[in-house]
This record gives structure tokens, sequence and C-alpha cells, in this order.
């Protein structure tokens, strides 16, 4: 968490907090260390199923916000510019998914699961600084994902039109 509290405005306040409530939330600024790519919670937690059941992805830091059904993945700084054309590139340029850089803040849960709280680490950083999702892989598992989830939802469209022409 020492890396991450690195992120904030005020590191040492931002220490001190997580020193004194291990379970508190403090707010950290995207851009300087990490990025966060943001999408929805049930998408997110395919990929990240998709990501973690492959050795071949580099699975970092993952962030669940379930107020707002929200999972984010942390990966390099500077990649808000190139997170849509990978994206894109992936074939899920319509995924719901954006990359929070510069200017951003994330909401970084402590270290201590609190669980009345509506924040916690997924995957929680390991105190490197290279604790980051490869930005290359999470496009490439965004767009798998987002590829079942059409075939899915397309599949589903033709049962019910085959089941309402009976």
């Amino acid at each position: 968490m020492w890396w991450l509290s690195s992120a904030a405005d005020d590191p040492r306040a931002c220490r001190d907090g997580w020193y004194h409530d291990p379970g508190m939330p403090q707010l950290v600024a995207a851009g300087r260390l990490f990025d966060v790519v943001l999408m929805p919670m049930s998408f997110g937690l395919e990929v990240l199923g998709r990501m973690v059941g492959d050795e071949r992805f580099a699975v970092g830091s993952v962030v669940i916000g379930e107020r707002r059904a929200k999972l984010g993945f942390l990966v390099g700084p500077g990649s808000q510019a190139d997170w849509p054309g990978l994206v894109s590139t992936a074939g899920a340029a319509d995924a719901k998914t954006w990359c929070l850089g510069k200017g951003g803040y994330l909401v970084a849960p402590g270290a201590l699961v609190i669980h009345d709280l509506s924040i916690w680490w997924e995957r929680g950083p390991t105190g490197e600084f290279d604790d980051l999702t490869s930005l290359s892989d999470l496009a490439n598992a965004v767009g798998a994902t987002w590829r079942d989830v059409q075939l899915t939802d397309a599949g589903a469209a033709s049962l019910v039109g085959s089941a309402g022409g009976r």
C-alpha cells in the first residue's frame, strides 16, 4: 500500500490514515503511478475470471466499487491515451469501459477488508510499483469477453425468436 499512498496529493497523510485505520478508503490520484480501466462490475468480473484463468495474462491490482457497480483494473500511467485504440482493435469498442488517468482520482480501499464498506480490493496491491495489469492483456481479455457476451446475447435472442414463432 506504500507505493499506492505515494499517488495521493498528501502521501504522508494517506499513509497515516491507513496506519491508524487500515480499512479506511483514501483518495489517490490517477495518472501519476497508475491509471484505472473501469467497467461495469458484472462484465469486469468475467474479464478478471478470464485473465486469472490464463497464465499468459499479467493481472495486477483490481478494485471493486459495489455502490456504483464498477470494477477497476490498475494499469500503467499514461494508459488513458492508449486505451480507446487498444480496446477498439480488440473488437470491444462498444463495451462500456473507460480509462481514468491524469486529473482523475481513485477511492482506494485500505488493506483491511471491512464488510460494511462498499469498496474493496478483489486483488490487492502487493507493495510493488509494478503491481499493475498489462494494458494490452486487458484489452485482449475485454475483447474476448465482449465477443462471448455478444454470442451469448445473440444465441438467447434466436432462442426467444424461435420460441415466439411457435
